[in-house]
């Protein structure tokens, strides 16, 4: 392994976080999104949401930005599995929209649009891109300035000589680099190659390869605690018998393994709200 993770917490921000790593956010963000007037510059915004109220919970994001027309991007990596994903999605993308709402009679409720990338490390729709817009009852696109795009890696399936756009370029970067001993030569003199340099783990300080290390440690072992979880959810669910035993013990099973796991980070010295972005939850 050459190369860092790009779908880790620490792997995601020192590509494209990182200053040296603006063009390559931007080049992804065109890719995937695809609109009509291309992303050109971004301001990457404060990523922890701080809620109105104490009752509500606050939020921490993997990557928001706001480009030179005022278009806000959220990118979420979702790094396990989450029953209610889609909500959370939905929910995370209507507090950036009603975040723009300004005080006093002048404003006239005109919003700037706000786009959500999310991308999974589980399946969630067998599809390996999906973009979900809002649309009528006749196929006509209702409102423009919203969208949603989901990105399945484990749907992904494409191999180096089956990359057909730039954008399966970034999807195969994105899954497939932690994973490479070296560059594929399909990535010389493209955008994507500073990506693969800025990866090097050979590059690294020895307290961010700490990091690192540290936190590809802690992701395992709480993988593996999430499919002990499942394993016994299932067993559960057929010891009952019943379809609906076999459906609680799985969920059960979820839950209760997202919350040793966290419990477990918790307790290896890994902050509470670090715990939980690891796993997805934040």
């Amino acid at each position: 392994m050459h190369y860092v993770d790009p779908l880790t917490d620490f792997g995601f921000k020192k590509i494209f976080t990182e200053p040296p790593g603006q063009p390559l956010l931007i080049s992804l963000l065109n890719d995937v999104l695809a609109l009509s007037e291309p992303i050109t510059a971004v301001r990457l915004e404060n990523l922890e949401q701080l809620p109105d109220t104490p009752a509500q919970r606050r939020m921490v994001y993997d990557l928001l930005c706001v480009d030179r027309l005022g278009r806000t991007v959220l990118v979420e990596v979702q790094r396990a599995h989450q029953t209610y994903f889609k909500d959370r999605t939905l929910f995370y993308a209507s507090q950036l929209l009603r975040r723009q709402g300004q005080a006093g009679a002048d404003w006239n409720y005109r919003l700037q649009p706000v786009y959500v990338i999310a991308i999974l490390k589980e399946a969630l729709t067998k599809a390996a891109f999906r973009r979900v817009t809002l649309k009528d009852e006749a196929n006509a696109v209702f409102y423009d300035k919203f969208g949603l795009v989901f990105i399945e890696m484990p749907s992904f399936g494409k191999t180096v000589d089956e990359l057909e756009t730039h954008r399966d370029r970034w999807l195969y970067f994105l899954k497939h680099a932690g994973e490479l001993e070296a560059m594929p030569t399909i990535f010389k003199d493209d955008v994507i190659e500073r990506a693969f340099t800025m990866a090097e783990l050979y590059a690294l300080s020895p307290e961010d390869r700490q990091r690192y290390d540290e936190e590809l440690k802690h992701y395992r072992d709480a993988l593996n605690m999430l499919d002990t979880a499942r394993e016994q959810g299932r067993q559960e669910g057929r010891q009952e018998g019943r379809q609906e035993g076999r459906q609680e013990g799985r969920q059960e099973g979820r839950q209760e393994g997202l919350q040793e796991a966290v419990n477990r980070l918790i307790t290896s010295g890994i902050p509470a709200d670090q715990a939980r972005r690891l796993l997805g939850l934040d």
